[in-house]
């Protein structure tokens, strides 16, 4: 029992750890965590298929040091990080650019040494980088923040976390992805002194604010528009907390659950989903004039460290190891799939593709009535703990080991 709640909660790491943010970009790019809108949800479309079609056509597909971070894109190149052991104890991790085209590396940064899982579930970062107009923004495993520069990954500033913060190195390493709102980069710092969330000129690395209590933990932040106003949401222990970009608190809340690795889903306009495997379930609650009251408790959907996408009335994805499709509404399961493992997944236009833990990636119908699957193939090879990204009729997969594209529309 005790090994199988290590797996779970090593493989929620993943999630929160993969997720920068910021709205200063287009629908075409997936500049960030969970692409432009931190939903999972791409605007493009897939066409129907059905089971006999063939697969998507290849692109390319490359080896890849040992990460869990998103492929993020940028115009006609591809950023993530990744690692590489120089013997069994030692190595690097390396913010790199890629052709999106050919998949060919374009240059690499060193930021900061590898994180070795002592667990044996990956080595390497945790975190999506950012993607910014000139910067790019990474955080390795060990609490590094650091600015590069777009066109050749130069080193322009670094902030070491656990120097600046005394922030504690969680058990599988930080996980949490950078912000940008209004300008302003923003992270879960997990710092002592009221110092669990923080913000920095990006220009610079300047802090300008610090606030909040709270370890590092492995839950990105979720960014809203809610009442007029552009709230940074963070889900840290048992705490649900909301900042202006100037640091303001706009309110804090209870949550019956505790230490979140998925990200938070915005529901409509003013409903925020909370979910973990470590509780009852999940939560929906609303905010009214910076006041937050409970909508919805139910036990029908329990994320470990994949987020849920919320479509159309609907909630989409992995309680615990079983995909599945539940009401917003009233919480009742709609249907349920097994046979994925913990994977992970996006909405793209009304299709879901869903990664496995194994590689397989599965084109569903996002359809509340019944599971309705399209398509299935295996994408890539080897332990999948990072959902993909979609830009442009391409979707772009990557695990521990390898890196592909695939050609849709």
């Amino acid at each position: 029992m005790k090994k199988r709640t290590i797996y779970s909660c090593l493989l929620a790491f993943v999630l929160m750890l993969q997720s920068p943010i910021t709205f200063a970009q287009t629908s075409e790019d997936w500049t960030q965590f969970r692409g432009a809108a931190r939903s999972g949800i791409s605007t493009e479309s897939i066409a129907d298929s059905q089971m006999s079609d063939p697969a998507p056509e290849l692109i390319w597909k490359k080896k890849i040091g040992c990460a869990f971070s998103e492929i993020t894109t940028s115009g006609d190149k591809l950023y993530t990080m990744l690692s590489e052991k120089t013997d069994s104890l030692s190595g690097w991790e390396y913010m790199a650019a890629f052709d999106a085209q050919t998949g060919k590396e374009i240059w690499r940064n060193k930021v900061d040494s590898i994180f070795i899982d002592k667990d044996g579930f990956g080595d390497g970062p945790r975190s999506t980088p950012l993607i910014g107009e000139n910067t790019i923004f990474s955080f390795s495993s060990y609490g590094k923040l650091t600015a590069h520069a777009k066109t050749d990954g130069k080193q322009l500033w670094q902030v070491d976390f656990m120097k600046e913060f005394g922030s504690k190195l969680p058990r599988w390493g930080f996980s949490s992805s950078p912000v940008q709102v209004d300008g302003i980069l923003i992270m879960e710092a997990g710092g002592t002194e009221s110092r669990a969330f923080v913000a920095f000129d990006q220009n610079t690395g300047k802090l300008l604010w610090a606030k909040g209590k709270g370890n590092a933990s492995y839950c990105s932040p979720l960014v809203a528009e809610i009442d007029g106003q552009t709230q940074i949401i963070f889900a840290n222990q048992k705490t649900l907390s909301s900042y202006n970009s100037k640091g303001e608190t706009l309110w804090t809340y209870a949550m019956k659950m505790n230490a979140p690795t998925a990200m938070p889903t915005l529901v409509d306009a003013n409903k925020i989903f909370i979910s973990t495997v470590r509780s009852s379930g999940f939560e929906i609650v609303e905010v009214k004039n910076n006041m937050l009251s409970e909508v919805l408790q139910a036990p029908t959907m329990k994320n470990d460290y994949s987020s849920t996408i919320y479509y159309k009335g609907h909630f989409y994805g992995f309680n615990v190891a079983a995909l599945q499709c539940i009401s917003a509404e009233t919480g009742e399961k709609k249907w349920t799939k097994r046979g994925f493992g913990k994977g992970s997944l996006i909405l793209v236009g009304d299709k879901l593709l869903v990664l496995s833990d194994k590689g397989q990636l599965i084109q569903i119908k996002a359809d509340p009535t019944a599971y309705s699957e399209q398509r299935r193939f295996q994408a890539i090879e080897g332990k999948s703990w990072t959902a993909p990204s979609f830009v442009k009729g391409k979707l772009y997969l990557r695990n521990q080991t390898e890196m592909a594209c695939y050609k849709f529309n």
